[in-house]
């Protein structure tokens, strides 16, 4: 191929795309490589007044699960896109058979069932001290366990405006605070005892919500993986943390760029 040379009403197109910006270096260049993943965990199946200690850990729940459950919970603003729910149900089956969970069995009777959330919205706050004011946006939907028990839908917290000043927690506090009241992609899994009886209340063992940034421009289906291979290392586990962050490699991008083309120049 000869070099091309630019000549009278004639120019060049040449298009150099690179994945992740031209000149990025250090931190920042991590960052665009890493999908940072909040994970808010907690036992509620415990003893009263249980200091959440390595000493004093509450027992682990069963491991054999049933999925009843997977909901879109509304919002004003929408998803980027729509969200696969059969893939969210796939791959939080995949992440918990390869954590030491088993499917129960056709026939046979779970010893948790699973409900998952999921959506964009301002979650309560976990590094909010204060007790701000909140407003509790109740899920309206319920299941019910193949012996007729309702199982209530648990609740999601907006955040209002606080009332009070946050207390100093140390260096970080504060940006981890101001990052935790961004608006969220989340997905909130909760483990709920199988009713063993039609009319026995359901009780809540414990559930793990999975955050992440940015849901104007985030497509939830790109990092759901991501965000429930985070979440699950924590699933009835209480963190002495308000929110833990699991970074998660993204995949790598490119662009093949073909051979340069000639274009002739528009005429005047």
């Amino acid at each position: 191929m000869k070099p091309l040379r630019s000549t009278p009403g004639y120019c060049l197109v040449l298009v150099c795309l690179a994945a992740g910006g031209f000149g990025l270096t250090g931190p920042a260049a991590r960052a665009q490589e890493q999908l940072d993943v909040g994970v808010r965990s907690t036992v509620v199946d415990k003893p009263f007044g249980r200091v959440k200690s390595s000493l004093q850990a509450a027992k682990p729940h069963g491991k054999i699960y049933g999925i009843v459950l997977v909901k879109q919970v509304k919002s004003q603003d929408k998803l980027v896109k729509p969200v696969d729910e059969s893939a969210i149900l796939q791959l939080l089956s995949t992440e918990l058979n390869t954590h030491g969970y088993t499917l129960v069995a056709p026939g046979a009777d779970p010893e948790i069932v699973l409900t998952v959330y999921y959506g964009r919205g301002f979650l309560s706050n976990p590094y909010q001290v204060d007790g701000g004011r909140t407003e509790t946006n109740a899920l309206s939907s319920s299941v019910t366990s193949s012996g007729g028990q309702t199982l209530g839908a648990p609740s999601i917290a907006i955040t209002g405006i606080p009332t009070q000043l946050f207390k100093e927690k140390g260096n970080g506090y504060e940006a981890k605070l101001q990052k935790a009241g961004f608006e969220k992609l989340y997905i909130r899994v909760a483990a709920w005892a199988y009713p063993s009886k039609p009319k026995e209340r359901a009780r809540q063992l414990w559930n793990t919500t999975m955050v992440v940034d940015d849901p104007d421009h985030r497509d939830l289906n790109g990092v759901m993986e991501k965000m429930l291979k985070a979440g699950v290392a924590y699933f009835d586990r209480d963190i002495t943390e308000p929110e833990v962050d699991v970074y998660e490699a993204l995949p790598e991008g490119h662009v093949n760029v073909g051979a340069p083309e000639v274009v002739p120049a528009k005429k005047p």
